[in-house]
């Protein structure tokens, strides 16, 4: 049977756990092609890797990336080993974040910075990576998630 997105290949940022790791199982069990992206690292034993093994216990197919999604570089990277290895870019799921759960008056500026830095730029290096790969296929889909926190505020 034909799942919805056999062939298809998707690319999702902060992936070893919580919502990313939630995002990276449920496109792999619609027949995606997962790349799982999370800072900590892509080695045996790292939380990307993990994903990845679980994917493929379920039949599916993965690779793990470490990169940062705060270095546009490495995000230029992960885009191009996932043409390589797969031909393609289908899907790009913006949902690395970090929390610095401090009330404003306490934060320091360097954990202000690493915030938007993660959430605002990293996004934006990722959408870039892999912008021109979708445009020259003529078909792609960015979304961008956020925690409850994103939506509703959390402490500070």
């Amino acid at each position: 049977m034909k799942k919805l997105l056999d062939g298809r290949v998707a690319i999702v940022t902060g992936a070893g756990s919580g919502l990313g790791r939630a995002h990276a199982l449920e496109l792999a069990r619609h027949g995606a092609r997962v790349v799982v992206n999370d800072v900590a690292g892509s080695h045996a034993g790292s939380p990307a890797q993990a994903v990845v093994d679980e994917i493929a216990r379920a039949g599916g197919s993965a690779m793990a990336d470490g990169g940062d999604v705060t270095d546009f570089a490495a995000m230029q990277a992960m885009a191009v080993r996932t043409v390589d290895a797969w031909g393609r870019i289908d899907i790009l799921v913006n949902n690395a974040g970090v929390l610095r759960d401090r009330s404003f008056s306490k934060m320091s500026l360097d954990d202000f910075r690493l915030v938007m830095e993660v959430h605002l730029m990293g996004s934006v290096h990722c959408t870039k990576a892999v912008w021109e790969t979708m445009r020259a296929q003529r078909h792609g889909r960015i979304v961008m998630t956020t925690s409850s926190s994103g939506l509703y505020g959390n402490f500070g």
